[in-house]
């Protein structure tokens, strides 16, 4: 079973020095000006011409789970050479279970988790803790429902922050969007935009920040059955320091890619018309470092204990393509990497053969993604997750957000 714990695991890390060829050059495009003499004049003095503008460089921010904290405390780089490059760091391990219940999940180390925070810290990094949803379907939107128990719990976010002594919050309520019925929405909208209001008040006032991880809109419409309207993006854009949208995981359930080239770039100007032109700067997209890995077909009887789908990272790819013989595809479509492999599963009782399909993004594909934010205009990207990387993706995150694009 050892290849099952590897491709299962999200936990384990181990030093990566796979190289696979990159199929995402950067491409330099030189611009020439061509002068061209009219037949005819009457301009006695210079003629104006406008000059573009590169696009600026991006603010880097990630989100860090409590499961790799290990391994990034393993690092020897994990210290304030590398932390310097980021603006502001989530640890991604608290909850919120009742209106006034905000606990930190029960697997963190919390010796791990100290050291970490102590480090960012040191670093000069702002801790922005995630704040997840863990009620069951519309708990929260009954919350948030009621005025008195919603200020009850913005009193209690408040509270959390100031024993935490953190420098903001990034509220990631994603059950309205992937637990509670859409048919909810239209009540739910309204008060989630004042809790937003609300909160964005007291954080202020308290000298601290206010972020929001949601789910993409594909426009600016708050009605139909095209993107996480329930959000409502624009709307509450005014009220947080940073909307951070996370473009990643088109395909969950089912084998496909994790964030598609095409769909990438509706999601990018899905929230630029959603959200007011004031507020651009704003925006933060969230940016993929991962894959999954799903079992397609299967044959024979598998033990009850047989993988389903699992997540695979840079830090993990390399011993499960090693062990397995795996094959690595490049898909320029989609901009991320596919492969396909068996797997036997077996208890000494029963036995199967799983065919598994792999899709992730690599470190051109990072690049790539951070290039089209910047391009777009957006400033400020986050990366899921830290921990996740190895060096040839950091290092393309770096260069990615800073490096000079011509326009």
């Amino acid at each position: 079973m050892d290849d099952v714990a590897a491709a299962s695991s999200e936990r384990q890390s181990t030093s990566r020095s796979w190289a696979l060829l990159g199929f995402f050059g950067v491409f330099c495009v030189v611009a020439f000006a061509v002068a061209l003499w009219p037949r005819e004049s009457h301009v006695t003095g210079p003629v104006a011409t406008t000059t573009p503008v590169p696009p600026a460089p991006a603010t880097i921010d990630g989100w860090t789970p409590y499961w790799v904290l290990d391994r990034i405390l393993e690092q020897p780089d994990s210290g304030a050479s590398r932390l310097s490059n980021l603006r502001e760091v989530s640890p991604f391990w608290f909850s919120v279970t009742g209106f006034d219940a905000i606990d930190s999940d029960t697997f963190t180390p919390d010796d791990l988790a100290e050291e970490y925070i102590g480090q960012l810290r040191n670093a000069g990094v702002a801790i922005v803790p995630s704040l997840l949803d863990r009620m069951d379907a519309g708990q929260m939107a009954t919350i948030l429902s009621n005025p008195v128990v919603r200020s009850a719990h913005v009193v209690a976010i408040r509270e959390f922050a100031e024993q935490l002594d953190a420098d903001g919050i990034d509220i990631d309520y994603e059950q309205f969007a992937f637990a509670d019925d859409p048919s909810t929405w239209i009540a739910t909208r309204p008060n989630w935009i004042d809790f937003i209001a609300e909160l964005s008040v007291g954080l202020h006032d308290d000298g601290r920040t206010l972020s929001v991880s949601i789910p993409a809109v594909y426009d600016e419409r708050v009605t139909g059955d095209r993107g996480y309207w329930v959000y409502d993006h624009g709307a509450i854009a005014e009220y947080v320091d940073s909307l951070r949208i996370m473009a990643y995981d088109y395909s969950v359930v089912e084998p496909g890619p994790i964030a598609p080239l095409d769909w990438f770039e509706q999601v990018i100007d899905g929230v630029l018309l959603a959200v007011p032109q004031q507020f651009h700067e704003r925006i933060v997209l969230g940016i993929g470092s991962y894959g999954y890995n799903w079992p397609t077909t299967v044959i024979g009887e598998c033990p009850e204990d047989a993988p389903g789908r699992t997540g695979v990272n840079p830090g993990t790819l390399d011993d499960l393509i090693s062990r397995r013989g795996i094959e690595p595809v490049a898909d320029v479509v989609t901009g991320e990497w596919t492969a396909t492999y068996e797997l036997t599963v077996d208890n000494g009782v029963t036995q199967c053969v799983q065919t598994r399909q792999l899709h992730w993004i690599d470190a051109d594909g990072v690049a790539l993604r951070v290039e089209m934010a910047r391009r777009a205009g957006i400033e400020g990207v986050a990366l899921w997750a830290l921990g996740y990387e190895d060096d040839e993706v950091w290092n393309a995150l770096i260069s990615s957000s800073t490096r000079n694009l011509i326009p």
